[in-house]
C-alpha cells in the first residue's frame, strides 16, 4: 500500500526534499504519540511537491494564511513569539501543543491571553469567511489579488497541467494507494482522481479543505460526485481553529453517496491551518493506520 502525500499553498520556502522531511517528522511525531511502532521512513510514502512552480511563473503568494495579513507585516505578528501556541518546532523530539481545555489551564497567564486572543481572531476571520462566501465574485477578486498559488491553479491550464503533472510521477496504476492532502492539495487531490479513475485509491483523506467554498466549487470538475477510484472512505478533517476551512463537507454538492465522514478537531488556534496541527492528530493518525490494515 502507498501513501501519497500532496501538499497546499505558500511552500516556496521548501525544496521537494525538506518539505518531505517536514512532513515525514510530523507524521512520526503523531504515530510516536499513538504509540504505534511503525517508522515513517519504511513505509511506502511517496511526497507530490509542486511549490517551486510559483516561483517558476516568477510570482509569489502575499497573505499570511495564518493571520490573513499581508506577508510583510505578518511576520511581526505577536501571536507568533509563543512557541506552545504556533507549534514551532525546536529539536527533532518536540511534540507540538495541541489545544485542549485541561492543558489550557496550565498555561502562564501571558500565554492564556495569547491564547485567548489568537482564538477570538479566529472567530472573526470564521465569520468573514462565511460571509465572504456568499459573495463568490468578492471572494475570487480577493483570491486572485492575494492567493495565486490557489488562483492560478483554478484558472490558469497550463499550471493546472504542469501540478497535474507532478502528483501523477507519484502515483501507480498497479497499486491501491491511501492519499492523504492538505489544503490547496485537496483541490488538486479531487480534481486528479475525478479525472483519473484508472488508479485505485483505497482511501481519501483531506486536512483543511476549501473545497467548502462556493466559488472553489464554480471552478472544480463538474458534476461534483465522489471520484470514481475511492474504494473505500473519503474521511474529511476540519478544524474548528481553522477559519479558512472550519467546515464539514456535507451539504450540497458533497451531499452524494458513499458519503464523505466528516471528523472535527483542534488545531493550533494561532496556526489553524498548518498542516503541523493536522497531519500529527491523533484522529487523523488513526484514519491513516486503519487504511494501511486494509492492505
Amino acid at each position: 500500500m502507498k501513501i501519497l502525500f500532496i501538499h497546499g499553498m505558500n511552500q516556496q520556502q521548501y525544496t521537494a526534499k525538506t518539505l518531505e522531511q517536514h512532513w515525514l517528522h510530523i507524521f512520526q511525531q503523531g504515530l510516536n504519540n499513538a504509540q504505534s511502532t511503525l517508522r515513517a521512513q519504511e513505509l511506502n510514502i511517496r511526497f507530490a511537491f509542486y511549490g517551486d512552480l510559483l516561483q517558476k511563473h516568477r510570482l509569489a503568494n502575499t497573505l499570511d494564511l495564518n493571520t490573513l495579513l499581508p506577508k510583510s507585516f505578518a511576520q511581526h505578528f505577536p501571536l507568533h513569539l509563543h512557541p506552545h501556541l504556533t507549534g514551532k518546532m525546536h529539536d527533532q523530539d518536540f511534540i507540538p501543543f495541541l489545544l485542549h481545555d485541561s492543558a489550557a489551564q496550565t498555561l502562564p497567564f501571558s500565554e492564556k491571553l495569547a491564547l485567548f486572543t489568537a482564538l477570538s481572531k479566529d472567530m472573526i476571520f470564521k465569520e468573514l469567511s462565511i460571509l465572504l462566501n456568499h459573495f463568490p465574485k468578492l471572494h475570487d477578486a480577493l483570491i486572485h489579488r492575494f492567493l495565486i498559488e490557489t488562483y492560478l491553479y483554478l484558472s490558469n491550464e497550463c499550471f493546472t497541467q504542469e501540478v497535474h503533472a507532478r502528483i501523477l510521477q507519484t502515483l501507480d496504476r498497479h497499486e491501491p494507494h491511501i492519499v492523504v492532502a492538505h489544503s490547496l492539495g485537496t483541490i488538486i487531490a479531487y480534481n486528479l482522481l475525478y479525472a483519473h479513475p484508472e488508479f485505485a485509491i483505497q482511501d481519501l483523506i483531506t486536512l483543511g479543505s476549501p473545497l467548502v467554498f462556493r466559488v472553489i466549487q464554480d471552478k472544480i470538475q463538474h458534476p461534483i460526485r465522489r471520484p470514481a477510484g475511492i474504494s473505500g472512505n473519503w474521511i474529511n478533517f476540519y478544524s474548528s481553529d481553522d477559519f479558512l476551512t472550519a467546515f464539514p463537507l456535507s451539504e450540497p454538492p458533497f451531499n452524494f453517496q458513499p458519503a464523505i465522514i466528516n471528523r472535527q478537531i483542534q488545531t493550533f488556534a494561532a496556526q489553524p491551518h498548518e498542516i503541523m496541527g493536522y497531519l500529527q492528530h491523533p484522529d487523523v493518525i488513526h484514519e491513516i493506520l486503519s487504511a494501511l490494515e486494509k492492505r
